[in-house]
């Protein structure tokens, strides 16, 4: 799941990363590093990418 949401945001300048947390990621921005999402699941973490582009 991680590698497609990946693939996804690379597209609109994000980066999806595992959170501590099991089953949650949290989303930065590429270019500056600075976090867009903490602890959000793979659904949100999706609708956060669409928003994004």
């Amino acid at each position: 799941m991680l590698e497609e949401l990946n693939k996804k945001a690379k597209k609109v300048g994000l980066h999806v990363a595992h959170a501590k947390k099991a089953e949650l990621y949290s989303i930065r921005k590429v270019k500056n590093g600075k976090l867009v999402a903490k602890n959000v699941d793979a659904d949100e973490a999706t609708k956060i990418i669409k928003k994004y582009k």
